[in-house]
């Protein structure tokens, strides 16, 4: 995980500090009669597997919610129990997984000072999902197309324009909004409201996922889509199919890297060699199970590759 997207998650308590410090000495200058500072220290980080698995708990308890909210509908109490524990299962493996900063916070003002110091685990997480990209973000999005029709009568349901959208924005989740709110939908469904238990779990899919646009340059963005489109495609057993994506991915990545102003050089290098590396070993087998064996077998890397393209998205 960078170091950017480190700190702009790290808290609320962080920001508010670190506004509360800026504020005040702009207004006061050398002369301040108050001062404040904050300090984060990062206690525990992830490496880009263990980040993916974050991301993919995340991705499941959106799936759950859904596959909850759909129980509900069909009034089917058992299973909308079912799924609810299994969403709270996944939040606590992710609030157990996830970096954790101590934040020190110091304010002073004449002989008189504050200092304190908390621990807090990272609250937001980003959505991953390789499999399943229709169960788990198209819920959301129609969710919040349904809030926003309410209140501005207006909402599209194009289902390639949800697809593209998936791809082309960083999606996070509240895992602490989650988590509260798939323990309130927990206890209403046990005490048989059923409705007010939609409305928790409405909740987590309108406010407990934020969507945010990203720029991407061209040939990144379409080296993502044939990462994602060969997984895709293996998936449904379509090897030959995912072996000609791979390929585009590996021209898209190439021609990336000979754009100015991107700070990826290295790593695009390596990765394009890995890809390359993979598409002339399965040209040189000639037998199908062969071919099928080494396709199955590169699926972990293939979304590896994806993720680590994701991250480059600005």
């Amino acid at each position: 995980m960078n170091k950017k997207r480190m700190t702009t998650i790290v808290s609320t308590v962080a920001i508010c500090a670190t506004v509360l410090m800026s504020g005040i000495n702009a207004q006061a200058g050398e002369s301040a009669k108050i001062t404040s500072s904050t300090n984060v220290k990062a206690l525990s980080t992830l490496n880009d597997q263990e980040a993916q698995a974050v991301s993919q708990a995340a991705a499941r308890v959106l799936y759950h919610t859904e596959r909850a909210k759909l129980a509900i509908a069909d009034k089917k109490k058992n299973e909308a129990l079912k799924q609810i524990n299994q969403g709270i299962k996944l939040i606590r493996i992710i609030r157990h997984a996830v970096p954790k900063y101590k934040i020190t916070t110091s304010i002073k003002a004449s002989d008189l000072s504050y200092k304190t110091s908390e621990e807090v685990a990272q609250r937001y997480v980003t959505v991953v999902n390789n499999s399943y990209v229709e169960d788990v973000i198209t819920p959301v999005v129609q969710a919040k197309k349904s809030k926003a029709f309410h209140h501005q009568h207006k909402a599209t349901a194009n289902p390639e324009e949800d697809f593209s959208m998936v791809r082309r924005t960083s999606v996070t989740l509240d895992t602490f909004l989650a988590s509260r709110m798939l323990n309130v939908a927990k206890t209403d469904v046990k005490a048989n409201k059923m409705a007010d238990a939609g409305k928790a779990l409405m909740v987590i899919q309108t406010s407990g996922v934020v969507l945010d646009s990203v720029s991407v340059e061209l040939p990144l963005a379409e080296a993502a889509d044939n990462l994602y489109l060969a997984q895709a495609e293996m998936s449904k057993h379509h090897y030959k199919n995912a072996l000609v994506t791979l390929k585009k991915a590996s021209e898209s990545l190439k021609a990336y890297g000979k754009m100015s102003g991107h700070a990826h050089g290295k790593r695009i290098g390596a990765l394009t060699n890995k890809i390359d590396k993979l598409t002339s070993a399965i040209d040189a087998h000639h037998n199908k199970k062969e071919i099928e064996a080494m396709m199955e077998k590169s699926k972990e890397d293939m979304a590896s590759w994806w993720h680590e393209v994701k991250s480059w998205f600005k």
